[in-house]
């Protein structure tokens, strides 16, 4: 590999740097340490790499970037961050799902449940692949919760509940059988 080196430094450039040598950023001093280090002593991107503890090519870059854009290049640029995976109209389809009844797609259940919500998404090609618990983030941020359904134990015998009211005022809720 060829060896790189900062280009000559203004009066200016060099105050600069000084001031960020005295930076509490690490980040920035780490930067500014590599240019200086090249600039005034000459060293080669590998010597500075083990001074300054950054990898070779981290170095390199910043040297690049230095020879470039000057004092602006050693600056953090600023990320928004990961961009979206699912985008707004694919959030509406999966809200409207939500809204409509898991038997509408030919499940057999009656309730959706964040795994069965996932399967028919992926299944539908609304989304490629989605986790229950990423499901559930993107449902919390439309404002909605998951929650799970009470389940009603019912029975077609007509007596059923009159059976039922005096088996639980003889046991009581907490009664524990005799056998």
């Amino acid at each position: 590999m060829r060896a790189i080196f900062v280009r000559k430094l203004s009066t200016q450039e060099k105050a600069e740097l000084r001031k960020l040598l005295k930076s509490t950023d690490t980040r920035l001093y780490k930067r500014a340490r590599a240019v200086w280090l090249s600039a005034i002593q000459r060293l080669k991107a590998p010597e500075i790499a083990n001074i300054v503890d950054l990898h070779l090519n981290k170095v390199r870059r910043y040297i690049r970037r230095f020879n470039q854009r000057g004092i602006a290049g050693l600056y953090q640029k600023f990320s928004t961050g990961r961009p979206r995976e699912i985008n707004d109209k694919q959030r509406k389809k999966v809200i409207a799902m939500l809204k409509s009844r898991p038997r509408e797609f030919g499940l057999a259940f009656s309730n959706w449940s964040l795994r069965g919500l996932c399967q028919v998404v992926m299944k539908e090609r609304i989304i490629k692949a989605i986790s229950p618990e990423w499901m559930r983030r993107v449902i919390a941020e439309e404002g909605y919760s998951y929650k799970r359904s009470k389940r009603w134990i019912t029975s077609p015998d007509p007596e059923y509940e009159v059976k039922k009211t005096s088996l639980r005022g003889r046991l009581g809720v907490w009664t524990k059988l005799v056998r």
